[in-house]
């Protein structure tokens, strides 16, 4: 299951380089990865 605070923690970190996309669970990876494009894509 998938928790979306998790989704926006885990986004931070790997922004902040605290952690690497493949250091998170697998099931976060993809989440992630699209909340970080968006936020890219809105900047």
């Amino acid at each position: 299951m998938i928790k979306q605070y998790m989704v926006k923690i885990y986004s931070f970190l790997i922004k902040a380089g605290k952690r690497e996309i493949e250091g998170i669970p697998e099931s976060y990876q993809i989440p992630v990865a699209e909340h970080l494009a968006h936020q890219e894509e809105n900047q």
